[in-house]
């Protein structure tokens, strides 16, 4: 099944050169997939009456070029063909007036909310997405991220109650708020064509978060760290 999710930006999603931002792409790429959830009868609200929820562990984003002032942005979405019982693959095509912009693809797992262990995937439900052949990368295993040698800069800061989600979570994308604070201000002013995600471990309470940025030339790492890795988001250029 290939879900379609369209979206015309508001003033609130543009950077000052008129591109779109990419924390907003991301935002469409998540509300592209609970489109496809809901169409497959397992709204993602619904899903915590019954304590177990999809969890999102990685992001990989490409754009061959960014949406700009006035265009249509549409997203097609699908449920890959699942090969493994704990997690599944959605990938995405990004068109800005119908031209293809970027590409991306997300790995889940769902999570028992008692235990806080993922569960199996039954067949069933997956059936429900009807899984498409079609991938948007080649490989198969999403490459891992690797740890910071050293620290370029790093802030501390706290928490706040509009970062939590219904989970009782930060939010995904509140993670790419976070990276943002702690890049240096000319960097963060950069269009980035390429955005890797892996969530290590939720924030599930209030609590001090350290956000260490690393230059790695082209690439800006960030990680996000509570008494714990929980995140690493690394940007490219």
């Amino acid at each position: 099944m290939f879900v379609e999710f369209s979206y015309k930006p508001l003033l609130e999603d543009y950077n000052k050169d008129k591109t779109v931002k990419l924390s907003t792409i991301v935002k469409l790429l998540e509300n592209a997939g609970n489109s496809h959830s809901d169409r497959a009868g397992d709204g993602v609200l619904d899903a915590v009456k019954n304590q177990k929820v999809w969890v999102l562990t990685d992001w990989k984003v490409k754009m061959m070029e960014e949406a700009r002032y006035g265009q249509l942005i549409k997203i097609v979405t699908w449920s890959q063909t699942v090969n493994q019982i704990f997690n599944v693959a959605r990938d995405f095509e990004i068109y800005a007036d119908d031209k293809l912009i970027g590409t991306a693809t997300t790995r889940w797992v769902i999570l028992d909310l008692q235990t806080g262990r993922p569960c199996k995937i039954e067949p069933s439900l997956i059936e429900k997405y009807e899984p498409e052949e079609k991938t948007v990368f080649e490989e198969k295993k999403l490459d891992k991220i690797p740890p910071a040698e050293t620290v370029t800069s790093e802030i501390k800061f706290y928490t706040r109650k509009s970062d939590f989600d219904f989970n009782g979570h930060v939010h995904n994308l509140t993670y790419i708020d976070y990276a943002f604070e702690v890049l240096p201000q000319e960097i963060a002013d950069k269009n980035f064509h390429s955005l890797r995600i892996t969530y290590k471990a939720p924030i599930t309470a209030d609590c001090e978060i350290t956000a260490s940025y690393t230059n790695l030339g082209p690439q800006h790492l960030v990680t996000i760290n509570t008494d714990r890795l929980n995140t690493q988001i690394l940007f490219e250029e």
